[in-house]
């Protein structure tokens, strides 16, 4: 979807970990309207969208993860149950009702805690700047399998 400057300027503001979720969140929108060129106008009118009903958005929690087997050459292991699991105690513990005490008020995007799970050290999910942040690693071994030369 193509994007004005001025809209792209005005996304480009949003702080840096929620702005995937943001353009997302327009392109989603204009595309419900049949449009497929953003202008400032569909990111103002999101963005008011997104204030009157933004604490019905907010879970309490985020657990993101890597792109996973299958789909990166180097993963060395799978969050897939570790996740379900995480997911299962924080929603049985009541996360957000607990942040929604501390903070004394409506939720906000920042108070989501985030837990993100790499699958590899590469390490493209940024586990090193959430509130839990989890690295895949296994103990290296020789085998038998060729020199891929990734220059690790």
């Amino acid at each position: 979807m193509d994007w004005s400057d001025e809209a792209m300027e005005a996304v480009s503001r949003v702080p840096f970990f929620i702005r995937k979720k943001v353009k997302k969140a327009v392109e989603e929108k204009a595309a419900e309207y049949g449009v497929d060129f953003i202008t400032i106008e569909h990111v103002r009118s999101c963005k008011k969208n997104f204030i009157d009903r933004m604490e019905d958005e907010i879970k309490g929690y985020q657990i993101e993860k890597c792109f996973g087997m299958g789909n990166c050459p180097h993963c060395v292991v799978s969050s897939d149950i570790l996740v379900k699991k995480l997911e299962d105690i924080i929603i049985k513990r009541d996360l957000k009702s607990f942040l929604q005490k501390r903070t004394g008020g409506p939720l906000k995007m920042h108070h989501e805690f985030r837990i993100s799970i790499s699958e590899c050290p590469s390490a493209c999910s940024r586990p090193q700047i959430a509130d839990i942040g989890l690295l895949g690693a296994c103990v290296p071994n020789i085998t038998d399998t060729t020199c891929d030369l990734c220059e690790a």
